[in-house]
């Protein structure tokens, strides 16, 4: 039976079910990749927009928790979403986080454990609205988070940690420099970023 001439959803029912739910996912994904705007809506800023790190207040706390619902699996699946990454902030006295704009456009959401006592610097959250994905804007937010870690007392390396699999955040890490440092994390493999 040639599989290219079945309608795509019979497709899907034909794979285990295993590969049935990580199929759905990648095909949500990609339609979300996709989204043009509808008339009237407009696209948002663009990849040469100016990126900044803002603290987040009473009035943007709902655009930057509403900002997780643009994900869709599997990056959905990767990352907690920012309304729990901002209780567990005011819970943890280390934790430093904010939001990613780009203009005047909240994109995403960045949070670090900053302890400089010990010193230890751990990038904890990292979100990007699925909408702005491959706009660079996460990029830049990783830089100017490493220059805030740079200027903390004795900060030598930045630690992370990352699922694997779909959707798995580690290639983006490697082009910023991030390398496996053999530490397990729960399920996650650590990497650091030397300064």
């Amino acid at each position: 039976m040639n599989m290219t001439t079945q309608p795509l959803e019979e497709q899907v029912r034909a794979l285990s079910p295993d590969l049935q739910e990580r199929v759905r996912d990648y095909i949500e994904y990609l339609l979300a990749r996709t989204h043009e705007p509808e008339p009237g809506e407009t696209a948002g800023p663009g990849p040469e927009a100016e990126v900044s790190l803002r603290e987040i207040t009473g009035e943007t706390v709902r655009d930057i928790c509403r900002l997780t619902d643009t994900l869709t699996p599997p990056k959905k699946n990767m990352v907690a979403p920012n309304a729990v990454s901002i209780a567990e902030a005011y819970f943890e006295k280390h934790a430093w986080f904010r939001a990613i704009y780009a203009g005047e456009t909240p994109v995403g959401f960045v949070m670090l454990y900053d302890d400089p006592e010990i010193p230890e610097y751990f990038l904890w959250r990292l979100m990007v609205a699925g909408q702005h994905h491959g706009k660079g804007y996460g990029r830049r937010g990783m830089q100017l988070l490493t220059e805030y870690v740079r200027s903390r007392p004795g900060a030598k390396v930045l630690e992370t940690s990352c699922g694997q699999g779909a959707g798995s955040p580690e290639g983006f890490y490697r082009k910023l420099g991030f390398e496996r440092n053999g530490k397990m994390i729960g399920d996650e493999v650590g990497l650091s970023l030397a300064l």
